[in-house]
């Protein structure tokens, strides 16, 4: 059984892991870099994550179990499942400015993962997915939203969220301020966009 300090001292790994990771991706961050970063001895690191790709996958769980969380609060705080949706846009939105460095892990992921996806035994966003997909359908079944397949519309969703958050370190560089400000905003209302026409059941129809 893990005393508090072993889930302390795995927690600060953790942490620190998911800083390297966002900067430098998996292949791109060593056990030892981690260690460094914490100013401990490489085997110590190792005795609580033997391999590179177990503290990886804690990285990762510890994202996919956030991220559900919050899909479940939005979700139980508001009933109607229009709500939820547009205040899942407000949050996908808010995080990408706020939480870099998840954004980063995902995106790297996305690009990286096809490498491992044969040998992964586990994909830790499969709740996260599922909360999102749920969502959804338990909106098609009170008839607000149109017959979609759930899953292609979230990951059609997702992919347009996160093909505009991987273009702005290039963007940035395009246009002035002004204009790179008008641009996430206007972001925010081209995803609600895309929900109201692909997603709502207008009344009466």
């Amino acid at each position: 059984m893990k005393t508090p300090k072993n889930h302390a001292t795995a927690d600060k790994l953790i942490n620190a892991a998911e800083l390297l990771f966002a900067e430098k991706g998996f292949y791109g961050t060593s056990i030892r870099d981690v260690a460094d970063c914490l100013s401990i001895a490489k085997s110590s690191l190792l005795h609580h994550f033997p391999q590179k790709e177990k503290l990886y996958g804690a990285v990762l769980k510890k994202l996919a179990d956030e991220m559900t969380e919050e899909v479940r609060q939005i979700r139980q705080q508001f009933p109607d499942e229009k709500e939820q949706i547009f205040e899942f846009v407000c949050m996908l939105c808010h995080n990408s400015a706020k939480k870099p460095n998840r954004e980063n892990i995902i995106l790297r992921e996305l690009l990286d993962n096809p490498k491992r996806a044969e040998k992964a035994k586990k994909w830790f966003f499969v709740d996260y997915f599922n909360e999102l997909t749920g969502m959804i359908k338990s909106g098609q079944s009170k008839e607000l939203f149109k017959a979609v397949n759930p899953e292609i519309f979230i990951l059609q969703l997702l992919g347009a969220h996160r093909y505009l958050i991987i273009s702005l370190p290039t963007v940035k560089q395009f246009f002035d301020k002004q204009i790179y400000r008008q641009i996430l905003n206007d972001h925010h209302t081209e995803l609600e966009t895309f929900v109201r026409e692909r997603l709502i059941k207008k009344e009466g129809v």
